[in-house]
């Protein structure tokens, strides 16, 4: 609350009565404290980014190696059938 209580030693060394340079502090520090909260909301951490993108590497090798087994299994369908057909 630095800033706040700078503010409001400069308001009332301008002659400001303490009760308004209260309120003034007060109000300040309240909307700091509600733009600090809704850009908390919006942004993301490199901790979340890091985190995202482990879960999409996860997820991209995991539907490689199913996509691998589904192409290895269609091409055994088609030998096996091959071999059937005279």
């Amino acid at each position: 609350m630095h800033v706040e209580s700078e503010l409001y030693s400069a308001l009332l060394a301008a002659g400001v009565s303490q009760e308004k340079a209260e309120r003034v502090a007060d109000a300040l520090s309240k909307t700091i404290d509600q733009r600090y909260m809704a850009h908390a909301a919006v942004l993301a951490t490199k901790a979340d980014i890091e985190s995202l993108r482990s879960d999409v590497f996860k997820a991209l090798t995991d539907q490689t190696w199913k996509l691998a087994g589904v192409v290895l299994a269609g091409m055994g369908f088609v030998v096996a059938v091959l071999k059937l057909t005279p």
